[in-house]
């Protein structure tokens, strides 16, 4: 598996997570003020209740009338509704002797299928159609029940009907939508880091300081919840290692530079002396030729490695010409066709204008038909096509190493030696990068079946 797919994947699984356990918490949370709220609802419903029946019961032990009726049990039914008049409504009565016989009751108690309990004083009976609430009351050695009748259902929420389905679907997109929101959200800093790191990671690969946090991340390590936030505390942490990076690739870029510059000055003493030796027949000429041979191709690497070096640390491109590309692709594969018999196949379908500093130009398209010409077989031929604003050289070789495509853009980036070929100094292929990165044109190779495949698409720059 990639390392870009692992990133990938593992990304969906931490978003994955932290939906799920949002959604869960809210979906608990949920259910919890729901039950909480059945409860209070329940209770301060039982307390209305009971306050109405508190309050009849008062009003009856309180009116004369009523006590008179109920001892000699006349005309209680008539006492009842003068003392409450409209709250008797839905109200039952019950009134027992000491023996616990009922010796009066209202009309509608023999509606109901239950017994009504004497004790305690506060009892709720339940039928498959009512919910009765009673409170038992001593009227001298008589019991007085006062009860209210109440549909089953008043209490609790047992009723599923479409009202009840609505709220719920209702709350279940509510929760679904506040957690992709938190999801989004919570991970919005996170993604911010991993783009950031991702990119770092490239312009190490590609040798350029790593850039620093930028403000959006930064402002996640400032006020009153940073001093104390393990995400503000993670950012510090790699800010000051990407000011470590930069600080030791730039040491390491200054002593690599003088060092390479350090190296011409005794080269160039060597191979005086040797001239001067071999001149005063010190030393055989052959191998005065080989030493001055030797220390000229050092030079050279030293030499191109320092162009290389002064055109990638560079930001601002001078001595630019607005270039056709038909000519000075003409001219490069003509002296290249006299070194190597005619192996390049050069077709230009379409000729464009384009800015770059013409050394550059030349030396680019030198070094990648160079090295296509270079891994082929002698017997096979280099296709080169131009169409469009895309240049494409495909060659017959083995294609490029897999080490070889990761650190692109690396100088001494060489694959393993091949039959019949030597690797080179990799320099070739990091000024071919350089340059790209430098004018912004697009370099693209893939390893294809039979060879390699260089493609560079230049930018729509001037109109042909």
């Amino acid at each position: 598996m990639s390392p870009s797919r692992t990133r990938a994947t593992s990304g969906i699984g931490l978003r994955n997570r932290f939906f799920f356990i949002i959604l869960t918490t809210l979906i608990l949370s949920a259910v919890g003020i729901t039950f909480v709220h059945a409860k209070f609802f329940k209770s301060q419903r039982l307390k209305l209740i009971d306050r109405q029946l508190t309050e009849s019961s008062t009003v009856l032990l309180a009116s004369e009338e009523f006590r008179q009726a109920a001892e000699r049990l006349e005309r209680v039914e008539d006492a009842i509704s003068l003392a409450l008049q409209g709250t008797r409504i839905g109200k039952v009565f019950v009134l027992r002797d000491a023996q616990g016989k009922i010796v009066y009751q209202s009309f509608n108690v023999s509606l109901l299928q239950a017994e009504l309990p004497t004790h305690p004083e506060w009892v709720a009976v339940e039928t498959p159609n009512e919910y009765v609430r009673v409170r038992n009351l001593k009227l001298g050695d008589n019991t007085l029940q006062v009860g209210l009748v109440l549909d089953r259902y008043f209490l609790d929420w047992e009723i599923l009907d479409q009202r009840l389905v609505n709220y719920v679907a209702a709350i279940v997109i509510c929760l679904f939508l506040a957690s992709v929101l938190l999801t989004v959200v919570l991970l919005s800093p996170l993604r911010l880091l991993i783009k950031h790191l991702s990119d770092a990671t490239s312009n190490l690969t590609n040798l350029r300081d790593v850039k620093s946090l930028p403000s959006q991340l930064k402002a996640y390590a400032q006020g009153f919840w940073a001093t104390s936030d393990e995400f503000a505390r993670l950012l510090e942490t790699v800010q000051k290692l990407i000011d470590r990076i930069n600080r030791n690739y730039k040491l390491t870029r200054s002593w690599t530079l003088q060092m390479a510059h350090e190296l011409k000055t005794p080269l160039a003493i060597i191979r005086s002396e040797t001239e001067e030796k071999a001149s005063a027949g010190q030393i055989p000429d052959a191998y005065a030729q080989d030493v001055i041979n030797e220390v000229d191709q050092m030079t050279h690497i030293v030499t191109e490695f320092l162009d290389w070096a002064e055109l990638e640390n560079s930001v601002v491109q001078r001595d630019l010409h607005a270039l056709r590309i038909r000519p000075v692709l003409e001219a490069v594969t003509g002296r290249l066709q006299k070194i190597y018999s005619g192996r390049l196949r050069l077709t230009i379908n379409d000729d464009f204008a384009i800015f770059a500093n013409p050394i550059h130009l030349d030396q680019m398209l030198t070094n990648i038909l160079t090295n296509a010409l270079k891994f082929s077989p002698p017997q096979e031929s280099v296709q080169v096509d131009v169409t469009g604003h895309t240049l494409r050289v495909r060659d017959a070789g083995r294609g490029f190493p897999e080490g070889v495509l990761e650190r692109l853009g690396q100088p001494f980036n060489v694959g393993p030696a091949s039959e019949g070929h030597t690797p080179g100094n990799g320099l070739g292929l990091a000024w071919v990068s350089a340059v790209s990165k430098v004018y912004q044109w697009r370099l693209e190779i893939e390893n294809v079946s039979g060879g390699a495949d260089v493609r560079i698409h230049f930018p729509h720059e001037i109109a042909t």
